[in-house]
């Protein structure tokens, strides 16, 4: 009897290792040796009810693309709601160095939305995100 309880410590102790290990617990990730893709010269204009942007980007030279994301702000709180993918570019050699423009409608007058961009290269690679573009539209005809 003491022998089939040590065998069910020594059953249960490998259990736990096994079960529990030891190391990373999370999916592995990418190692990036390069620099991180990045906006260069963000810039931004707001006419009636549409906002154009333009910068550039740099990079990989594989490949750059870009994400813009955007919220409506709280007008309790002042701060930005929910943040979600607006438009997104995908990684291209041709998206380096040269101006890019987009122009983005606002969906609703006088409600302030606020926007962010940021660079992702071919290899997945975030860059960080560009400055916080506040932006509320004015419908020109209601004047």
């Amino acid at each position: 009897m003491a022998s089939t309880m040590r065998n069910g410590i020594w059953v249960l102790l490998m259990a736990v290792l096994v079960l529990g290990g030891c190391g990373r617990k999370e999916a592995p990730q990418i190692i990036h040796d390069a620099q991180p893709p990045r906006l260069v010269g963000l810039q931004h204009e707001l006419s009636g009810m549409v906002l154009k942007l333009g910068f550039e980007l740099v990079g990989n030279p594989e490949g750059v693309g870009f994400q813009i994301d955007r919220a409506e702000m709280d007008s309790y709180c002042k701060c930005p709601g929910l943040w979600r993918r607006y438009l997104e570019q995908l990684p291209s050699p041709q998206n380096i160095g040269v101006p890019i423009t987009k122009i983005l409608k606002l969906r609703t007058p006088n409600v302030e939305y606020v926007f962010r961009v940021r660079a992702v290269d071919m290899t997945g690679q975030l860059g960080p995100w560009g400055k916080i573009i506040h932006a509320t539209g004015v419908d020109l005809f209601d004047q």
